[in-house]
């Protein structure tokens, strides 16, 4: 039988100290009683929060994570993804809680074990990088660094293993469209349900309490197939108010395509990449996707990936699926991402992990922020800023091939291209390929261990991760290799005897059917 409750007095039955994992999507509703709790009350303070993925807002405004955000309230983050939270982030920089970041991927299987009654995750994931705990264990400020270590090594089989131990939850946080008179959760309207299932399973099996966040209330019994989480595991509902309180995204309230409700033409969503840096490197990427391939594209450049493949007439040849359990479609750029317009099938997140683990993925594009002579990527800390590894380690330690897309240099780089040739105007004044990464994302000796193809793509060159080492591999017309590559670089890379130069027709506005260079 369902007990419906306000947001406010679900916060009430939080008590100080205990473990709250969220389902990292907008739970506005019970997300705000948070703050309207705290600042009341002062409580519940001293919280342990543990979330997946980055939800936002992108800003310090009161949405998203950062309603966790109150110094007191937590006294330990532990996340897949922090950037998106600004004023969490200015929390783990300032040291007023301990942070630790873990794979996203793990962590929504991390429910499962928790939930099985078992010790905890066994995996291969984040082995090398700074998960592992013979380099940082996932800690991410100097309070966390006395702390104690969250993941360990383990040898089975004659192979290291990272083990991630099992941790009790005392309440959890999850949506649904509508609850029927039992409480069960249907998910009709939703644009994900991430690990909704996985998450309440895990909280009720620790002895727990779940509470729900529906936009709607039925009297009539749910049909079977439609039920996300059962009743039996939901101890109590809120309704939202309003549908700015229980929208598709942060940034788009309902979008009926994202949920497969309405289907809306890909041609009207769709506009061709201006001809610049960016789409220069998603063509070059696109020229590794082949028909019939599983593909995930990352946040921020590589997302122009499918934009390309749409122009160039075989997007509808590949089975684009994102991390967050949608398949099929189009999947959402920039701050939208995680939902896609015309859906064919959404899984839980932590089923989609378990596809992508297994070697599912084709090939994945993702972007890239730091690069050293051992291959090393850095996208999860630069400086202070705490950014996270999100699903980057599980999709790239897993992916048969991997196909990392970013400009040469940061901050100010402009280019001029056109008439099939690549011309610098102004360079960036930060370099990405450097002698040593600040943290490494992306391990270069797991994946040389792996011999799993591994490209490196910018607009003025490509290179590709070899048993040694980095080589330079292929370089833009217009392009002076010692001055616009060599020299802009804080080591030098492995040279081959022929240096390919990069296909003219990339910089030229005329489309074309990409095929992968010989």
């Amino acid at each position: 039988m369902r007990h419906i409750i306000t947001a406010d007095e679900a916060i009430r039955l939080i008590p100080d100290g205990a473990t709250v994992a969220v389902n990292p999507i907008p739970i506005e509703e019970v997300f705000s009683g948070f703050d309207r709790v705290f600042e009341e009350t002062g409580h519940p303070k001293d919280l342990t929060v543990i979330w997946s993925a980055g939800l936002g807002p992108m800003s310090e405004e009161r949405r998203g994570m950062n309603h966790f955000a109150h110094p007191g309230m937590v006294r330990r983050l532990i996340g897949g993804h922090f950037g998106l939270n600004y004023k969490l982030v200015q929390m783990v920089a300032q040291n007023e809680c301990e942070a630790y970041n873990l794979p996203q991927g793990a962590i929504s299987q991390l429910y499962r074990e928790i939930a099985s009654g078992r010790p905890g995750l066994v995996t291969r994931t984040g082995l090398g990088t700074f998960v592992d705990p013979r380099l940082e264990g996932g800690k991410m400020n100097e309070r966390t660094q006395t702390r104690e270590d969250l993941v360990e090594v383990v040898q089975l089989g004659g192979r290291e293993h990272l083990f991630y131990r099992s941790i009790p939850l005392h309440f959890g946080i999850v949506r649904g469209t509508t609850a029927d008179p039992s409480g069960n959760l249907t998910g009709e309207d939703e644009a994900i349900t991430m690990e909704n299932f996985e998450l309440a399973m895990a909280v009720k099996n620790s002895g727990g309490t779940v509470i729900a966040q529906v936009e709607k209330i039925s009297e009539v019994p749910a049909v079977p197939q439609m039920v996300t989480v059962p009743g039996n595991l939901v101890d109590y509902i809120v309704i939202a108010t309003c549908r700015h309180q229980h929208p598709h995204t942060l940034f788009v309230e309902h979008d009926p395509s994202f949920s497969g409700r309405e289907r809306v033409s890909l041609e009207d969503e769709i506009a061709p990449l201006p001809l610049n840096s960016e789409k220069v490197i998603c063509r070059r990427a696109a020229m590794e996707i082949e028909p019939g391939m599983n593909v995930n594209l990352g946040f921020g450049i590589p997302m122009g990936v499918s934009n390309v493949a749409f122009e160039e007439g075989f997007l509808g040849s590949i089975n684009l699926s994102t991390e967050l359990g949608s398949i099929g479609g189009l999947p959402e750029r920039g701050k939208n991402f995680g939902p896609a317009k015309n859906p064919s099938a959404f899984i839980s997140q932590t089923q989609m992990f378990d596809f992508y683990d297994g070697g599912g993925l084709d090939i994945t594009c993702v972007g890239l922020a730091q690069v050293d002579r051992e291959g090393n990527v850095n996208v999860s800390k630069l400086g202070p800023r705490v950014i996270g590894c999100g699903g980057f380690i599980n999709i790239t330690q897993a992916a048969k091939k991997v196909v990392f897309c970013g400009e040469f240099t940061a901050v100010g780089l402009e280019t001029e291209i056109g008439e099939g040739r690549l011309v610098i105007r102004q360079e960036g004044k930060a370099a990405k390929f450097i002698e040593k990464v600040q943290q490494i994302t992306f391990s270069g000796k797991q994946a040389r261990e792996s011999g799993r193809p591994i490209l490196y793509v910018t607009e003025r060159c490509v290179f590709e991760l070899v048993e040694e080492g980095l080589m330079l591999r292929e370089s833009a017309p217009g392009i002076d290799i010692e001055r616009d590559i060599l020299g802009r670089m804080e080591f030098r890379p492995l040279l081959p005897d022929e240096i390919k130069t990069m296909d003219s027709q990339i910089y030229s506005e005329a489309p074309r059917r990409l095929t992968a260079p010989i």
